[in-house]
């Protein structure tokens, strides 16, 4: 390790009185003394001294003494823990080279083996915080001083630091509160600390209330007005604002140096449009700081005030100086790189920085603007996707209300995916917000909003629309006025045409070429409109018109083709089609390549009926060529796509042919000859269900509902399914529709003839139906009659063979009518029997349960007069006084209480009587015991005899009382004879009470017992 010779070295020891150390002195100077002299010097702040006397005592006080070493490792410690302050303070090679002597300093502690010292553990694991990935080496050294002392400060604010460095907030929050536990006058950094754990834990109120208490303990502690600042600015409220910037720059009036400081006030200066200041701020932070994403944060606000100050060229330079040092996750500098790229027009490297920026702000507006607006450039269907789905996110936020160049770009997203309504709806909006901003409205968006509404199926609503935007034109002019009003015009024709209006539009075309007679594209739809009304006459005149002032008019040649075609002018069509062929090179109009395709397919079924193979194949190479291209051009065009699809079917490539109409109709019922080419390939391949549903969903959704020809096909896929009724009830519709058509006729009276065959089959048809079957065969009869005696293109064979099968079955058919008659009269004979027979059962059973309600009755009234002869004996039974009743009242009437005297006979009487006392006493128990378990047997309930002796008693002798209830055996016969009867018509409880009558009298024997001087039953208990 390298010290600075120093001869002298003078240490201030007081302000008044300094004192100078001389090297010679400090020979004799004790280690310990030269340490206590550093510390004073480092109280008072003078870090120069300090490192001076201790390096300086290392080498010069070297007498030894008995805390020599402990005193030389102290001395180190110190040094140690000065330089890994300082070092986490300086920046650059500054602190590398602090960083060395603390390693050194550090190898030579390791080299003393004094490896259970408390205080060195702590400087160095406060040094191996300096180096990034040491950190869980920092923290080793940590815990191993805590688990021998747990309240460590040092060690619990390194372990605090290092877990706050880890977002690791709560455990850091555990750590400080630790600190001031052991502690609680703690210096007001730990109360920082703990502030800046709560604001990251968003408890704001408790970050503030411990910013204040480290103000309360240290008034100049910057890192504590640096957080009170940062939570007043993160208010977003004026006033805490400005408050949050006052405590900035006091503390920058502490500390100008302090980087972050400097940057939030440049950030403030920034947004209130003070560039020189940011620059100076920004500037003055990136160089006092090594932190790479400070320093990527500077870097950004230098960028962003050159880029608002116009000064692109330093802007651009700056945001990739920020990109570059920007650590993972800070992105806020590629959306102004992106921005400058795209200034540039590098597309590709602004799409990269764009895609970037939104993977980590996903709710950024701005940047999903732009990179929408890139993807929709590409015109890739999966790039649209993606810029359709970021639009709708951004408008649906709620900071874009007010945004009109979203709902814009979302229109046009709209109008590339066809989305015609969703494109309506954001120019009304883009209309509605400029109303509500006081702005003007444009007149492009007027009429961009009736384009749009017209593709949206709502011609009038896109023809009141017009009508607005015509009507401002011409008030508001501008450089622009002539082009937007003879658009709007020709737009407001167009609309007139589509809601078939042709005289209006006729009359508007015309106008517009009376002022502009240059303006062809009103010839060419006039003549569509004379296509239309079957007027192919004058069509082709408006044709030529524009044909002879060009001749090289595809889109003329195109239609006069057409015209030709449906006037069977095939060769005049065929010139036509030949023409464009030969300028095919310069073809790029999208309907033109359609139509030179159509025409191709045209030639493959001309070449296939004709049998020529090989020039059909020709014809469809030549057909896919025109569709792929338009496809290259356009990827979303339908009708190109239908094309090739009918090309492949054409060559019976079937399968392939279906699954191009498949993917058509999957991506929307917007082309009905893919809907209807997919019903044909179905009903080629035998899919008679799937060709019949979708047949029927054209006419239902696409086609006109008087379509004979799709009703025909649908009739056909119905006969093959097995449904002849209902494919008979389509071939009748459409033969109203077109009663002079020979293969209508032809299929119609097959259907029928096999409607007849089918009713015929089955096994008991009814006269009805072969009543109906007859009337139609006749027709089917005639039909084929009618067309075997005429010359049609039916075959006269297949006529005729239909004509005899239904002569054939109109022939069976009175036989096979004579016997349905004479089954179904032998079912109404057959019905009619059974009829009878039920009834007649009926009337049986009705006597029957008449019979047995009678039978019920009688049984029930003479169980009930029972009853009631059974009731009356018992009453009587109940009336007749009881003889133990009568001779007790007269003893009692003669003896008075002479019962008790009677007690009281001499000892030699009792003696001689002795015997015969306990044999009536064994039998009474007997007998007693046996009337008890046939009470118990038939659960009837216990009755007791009370003593007339007992003064205790409240019931008279020779009264039976019921226990349970209460009542006397009075009451209780009383209450039977007021019981109902049961189930099998008998009383209830007659048993009972005969028991109760037996029971009565085994009293009355047992009372007389009593009386005659025998003991009572209570005794022998």
């Amino acid at each position: 390790m390298a010290f600075k010779k120093t001869e002298v070295l003078q240490v201030p020891m007081d302000s008044n009185s300094p004192e100078v150390l001389n090297a010679s002195s400090m020979d004799e100077m004790l280690l310990g003394t030269c340490i206590d002299k550093a510390l004073a010097s480092y109280s008072k702040h003078q870090w120069d001294s300090f490192v001076g006397i201790l390096e300086t005592g290392i080498k010069k006080c070297q007498t030894l003494y008995a805390g020599y070493k402990d005193d030389l490792t102290r001395a180190y410690i110190l040094l140690a823990a000065h330089f890994t302050r300082q070092a986490n303070k300086e920046l650059g090679n500054r602190r590398t080279v602090l960083q060395a002597k603390v390693t050194n300093i550090l190898s030579m502690l390791d080299g003393m083996q004094r490896p259970n010292d408390r205080s060195l553990q702590v400087v160095k694991g406060f040094a191996l915080m300096l180096s990034a990935g040491r950190a869980q080496d920092a923290d080793a050294q940590f815990v191993s001083v805590i688990r021998e002392k747990s309240d460590n400060i040092m060690a619990l604010a390194g372990r605090a630091c290092l877990a706050f460095n880890r977002q690791d907030y709560i455990p850091s929050l555990g750590f400080f509160k630790s600190i001031l536990m052991a502690q609680p006058r703690g210096p007001a950094d730990v109360r920082v600390g703990i502030g800046h754990c709560f604001r990251n834990m968003g408890e704001l109120d408790k970050a503030r209330r411990s910013f204040e208490l480290a103000l309360v303990h240290n008034s100049r502690c910057q890192s504590a007005l640096v957080g009170m600042a940062l939570l007043k600015l993160n208010q977003l409220e004026k006033e805490s604002t400005q408050e949050g910037i006052n405590l900035l720059c006091a503390t920058f009036e502490m500390n100008n140096r302090q980087a972050v400081v400097m940057s939030i006030l440049a950030t403030h200066f920034y947004y209130v449009r003070d560039y020189e200041k940011v620059l100076v701020l920004a500037g003055n932070a990136y160089k006092r700081t090594d932190i790479p994403q400070l320093q990527s944060q500077n870097c950004f606000q230098i960028a962003r005030t050159f880029h608002a100050t116009k000064q692109f060229d330093q802007a651009m330079e700056f945001y990739q100086l920020s990109v570059r040092l920007a650590p993972e996750g800070y992105v806020l500098p590629r959306m102004g790189l992106a921005q400058m790229l795209l200034r540039d027009g590098k597309i590709d490297k602004a799409k990269i920085n764009l895609e970037i920026f939104v993977e980590f702000q996903p709710n950024e507006n701005r940047a999903m603007l732009l990179l929408a607006k890139i993807y929709l450039q590409e015109t890739t269907p999966g790039q649209i996707d993606k810029a359709l789905n970021m639009l709708f996110k951004v408008v649906k936020s709620g900071s874009a209300r007010h945004d009109i160049d979203s709902r814009l770009t979302l229109a046009f997203a709209c109008e590339q995916m066809q989305l015609w309504e969703q494109a309506s709806t954001a120019y009304s909006q883009a209309i509605q917000i400029s109303t509500e901003l006081g702005q003007a409205i444009q007149i492009e968006w007027l009429n961009n909003l009736a384009a749009t509404q017209m593709q949206a199926k709502m011609p009038q609503v896109a023809l009141n629309t017009l009508d607005k935007a015509i009507f401002q034109c011409g008030i508001k002019g501008g450089d622009h006025m002539v082009t937007n009003l003879l658009t709007m015009r020709f737009n407001r024709a167009r609309i007139l045409e589509e809601l078939h209006k042709y005289d209006l539009a006729e009359t508007a075309y015309k106008n517009i070429i009376n002022d502009y007679p240059s303006y062809y594209d009103c010839y060419l739809r006039l003549g569509v409109m004379a296509m239309q009304q079957n007027k192919l006459t004058v069509a082709s005149e408006y044709f030529k018109d524009v044909l002879n002032a060009d001749n090289d008019s595809l889109a003329a040649r195109i239609f006069m083709a057409d015209c030709y075609m449906k006037l069977n002018l095939s060769k005049h069509a065929i010139v036509n089609y030949n023409s464009i062929l030969r300028n095919c090179t310069q073809v790029k109009d999208t309907y033109a390549m359609v139509a030179l395709g159509n025409f191709c397919l045209k030639m493959i079924h001309s070449a296939l009926t004709r049998g020529d193979l090989s020039s059909a194949k020709r014809q469809q190479k030549r057909a896919l060529s025109y569709y792929g291209k338009v496809l290259n051009r356009s990827p979303r065009n339908l009708w190109a796509a239908n094309g090739i699809g009918a090309a492949l079917s054409s060559c019976n490539n079937l399968s392939e042919g279906g699954a191009i109409f498949r993917h058509i109709i999957e991506a929307g019922n917007e082309c009905p000859p893919a809907i209807l080419n997919s019903a044909h390939i179905a009903l080629e391949l035998g899919q008679f269900k799937l060709a019949s549903q979708t047949y029927k969903q054209c006419l239902q959704d696409c086609l006109p509902e008087n379509c004979v020809e799709v009703m025909h096909y649908l009739a056909r896929a119905l006969y093959g399914e097995g449904k002849a009724r209902e494919a008979k009830m389509w071939l009748l519709k459409a033969r109203h529709l077109a009663p002079h058509d020979p293969s209508l006729m032809f299929n119609l009276a097959l259907i029928i003839k096999k409607d007849a065959d089918q009713v015929f089959i089955l096994p008991r048809p009814g006269s009805n139906d072969l009543k109906r079957a007859e009337l139609e065969l006749k027709v089917a009869h005639k039909y084929f009659y009618h067309l075997y005696q005429n010359a049609t293109a039916i075959s006269v064979s297949a006529c005729a063979k239909g004509w005899q099968d239904c002569e054939d079955l109109l022939a069976d058919l009175p036989e096979e009518l004579q016997r349905v008659g004479n089954l179904e009269l032998s079912n109404v004979d057959r019905i009619r029997l059974q009829e009878q027979r039920f009834l007649a059962h009926q009337q049986q059973l009705e006597e029957q349960r008449i019979q047995r309600q009678e039978e019920e009755r009688v049984l029930r009234e003479n169980q009930i007069a029972k009853r009631k002869e059974i009731l009356e004996r018992t009453k009587q039974i109940m009336k007749a006084p009881l003889q133990s009743e009568l001779a007790k009242k007269e003893s009692t009437m003669g003896k008075g209480r002479g019962q008790k005297n009677r007690k009281n006979v001499d000892a030699d009487g009792e003696q001689n009587s002795d015997d015969q006392f306990k044999k009536k006493t064994a039998q009474k128990s007997r007998k007693r015991t046996t009337i008890k378990e046939n009470k118990s047997a038939k659960k009837c309930k216990t009755k007791e005899f009370i003593d007339t002796d007992d003064d205790d008693s409240e019931v008279e002798a020779g009264q039976i009382v019921n226990l349970e209830s209460g009542r006397t055996l009075e009451q209780n016969l009383q209450s039977d004879s007021e019981m109902e009867l049961n189930d099998d018509g008998e009383p209830e409880e007659i048993e009972n009470i005969q028991d109760r009558l037996r029971e009565h009298s085994e009293m009355e024997n047992f009372t007389n017992a009593q009386e005659n001087g025998s003991p009572t039953y209570s005794e022998f208990e």
